[in-house]
């Protein structure tokens, strides 16, 4: 007969995916995992797998948590370029206050170039986020905001390519004045 899980399976995959978000993947131990989550090995195998599908249910979760604050942060806004703008305010906002670079971009640069699976999950999350921007510019056009000159996707795929450059220029300035001009001259070159 199978036990009941004594532990909360989202509670302890939020604290793996903090663990790899502040680490990342490689510097990341099983030990680590184990302390930082508190649950014994062979919990988290039975729970997670092992240490790679752990990172990838991680950056699902992270993902999620991630798109579903950026939608919050636009909601009631009438003007859709506005709703691109707050977006982007909470990325910069978020990541200031939790000290810490997009966890996608992070492990983008990470984990991309070494392991396809990883990849391609990354691709499929950068292109969630690829389509929310390309919804809201293409309602900024119809409103006349934008120009319709311009393609609604390679605009969106330019703005979550821009969010790279902010991440790294975080992480070596730590220059929030900095990041936050670099994404008002994001905006300004969509107009």
């Amino acid at each position: 007969m199978a036990r009941n899980k004594e532990f909360d399976p989202t509670e302890k995959l939020e604290k793996a995916r903090d663990l790899f978000w502040e680490k990342g993947y490689h510097a990341t131990s099983m030990q680590d995992l184990v302390s930082q989550m508190k649950v014994n090995r062979g919990s988290m195998y039975d729970t997670y797998g092992d240490k790679h599908q752990l990172f990838i249910e991680s950056l699902q979760n992270y993902a999620r948590e991630t798109y579903s604050e950026y939608k919050k942060a636009a909601i009631g806004e009438k003007s859709p370029f506005k709703s691109i703008e707050l977006i982007i305010k909470k990325a910069i906002e978020r990541s200031f206050e939790e000290e810490k670079v997009c966890m996608i971009v992070k492990s983008s640069f990470e984990m991309a170039p070494l392991d396809n699976d990883v990849k391609e999950i990354l691709k499929q999350l950068s292109n969630a986020l690829i389509s929310i921007f390309e919804d809201l510019i293409g309602k900024a056009q119809q409103a006349g905001e934008m120009s319709i000159d311009k393609n609604a996707r390679q605009s969106a795929q330019f703005i979550v390519g821009s969010f790279a450059g902010l991440w790294q220029m975080q992480a070596l300035y730590n220059d929030r004045t900095m990041v936050e001009q670099m994404a008002k001259s994001t905006l300004d070159s969509l107009k």
